[in-house]
């Protein structure tokens, strides 16, 4: 609580997961996934009869280290 009696909220914005409580307390009243929202299609290729969907779940990314591809 702070001067004045109110709980304060914290909320931690994990790289999966995003958890909320309140300061003090020993575990985080709700957790779940960071990654929220529909998967955008971007553009569609046909092999033989077979359609394939190229799916990105975000706009833009850096990659760091070749290798963890």
């Amino acid at each position: 609580m702070d001067s004045e009696g109110r709980k304060v909220v914290v909320c931690d914005n994990g790289t999966g997961f995003v958890k909320c409580g309140f300061a003090g307390s020993n575990f985080p009243e709700h957790i779940f996934p960071a990654l929220v929202g529909r998967p955008i299609i971007r553009s569609t290729t046909k092999v033989g009869n077979i359609e394939i969907k190229v799916i990105l779940f975000v706009e833009t990314t850096t990659l760091h280290n070749v290798e963890n591809i």
